[in-house]
């Protein structure tokens, strides 16, 4: 695969990855179905966030426009 269609499919999907660790049971959301609660933890939803944004920021910093 050639180099540039690593570095975008790795660019697309680092955000969405990193947020997905706030989908993990009791790591930012939560649903209960007992009671149909939709719970969500705003500490872990903004540090999966902050991972995300930096994350990409670090592969545009590696790839990026020079």
């Amino acid at each position: 695969m050639h180099n540039i269609i690593v570095r975008m499919v790795i660019y697309i999907l680092s955000p969405i990855l990193a947020a997905a660790v706030a989908l993990i049971s009791g790591w930012g959301v939560s649903y209960d179905v007992t009671s149909h609660v939709l719970s969500l933890d705003l500490p872990a939803l903004i540090g999966a966030v902050v991972a995300a944004v930096g994350l990409s920021s670090a592969i545009f910093r590696r790839w990026g426009v020079s």
